[in-house]
Order: C-alpha cells, then sequence, then structure tokens
C-alpha cells in the first residue's frame, strides 16, 4: 500500500485518480541483459534485480523513464 507524502509525491496523481495501471511487467530471459539494453536508451536502473516472492523467488528489476514511466522486469 503505497500514501503520498503531500500533493507534489510523485505518487499523489496515481492514488488521487482511484485505480489504474502504475507500471508495465515484462518477462525476459536474461535480466542482465535487458537491464543493460533499457540503460542504454535511457532508463534508470530504480531496483536492482532481487528474487520475488510473488513470482517463485525469479528476479525481479524496476526501471523508470520519464517517457515511458515505470517497468517492471521479470527473469524466467
Amino acid at each position: 500500500i503505497i500514501s503520498p507524502v503531500d500533493d507534489s509525491s510523485p505518487v499523489s496523481r496515481i492514488v488521487k485518480n482511484g485505480v489504474a495501471p502504475y507500471h508495465i511487467c515484462f518477462q525476459v530471459d536474461d535480466i542482465g541483459a535487458a537491464i543493460e539494453k533499457l540503460r542504454l536508451q535511457g532508463f534508470l536502473l530504480i531496483e536492482p534485480p532481487s528474487p520475488a516472492v510473488l513470482f517463485d523467488n525469479k528476479r525481479v528489476a524496476f526501471l523508470y523513464s520519464k517517457s515511458v514511466g515505470l517497468i517492471e522486469l521479470v527473469e524466467g
């Protein structure tokens, strides 16, 4: 559960507008290679690869681009 600290918080718009997708998830074969490719396209690595219980401990990572928004990568 997320909550904005104040009206200038990046999540303020998401929470105030009700239910809406806030990121897209992609399954990739090689998370390291996918991260490198996206970084070369200007994405910022927000959360490095780590095991996720939700995905049977497959590694996940989060990246951000101002033009695209937040994306999640799942290795597998």
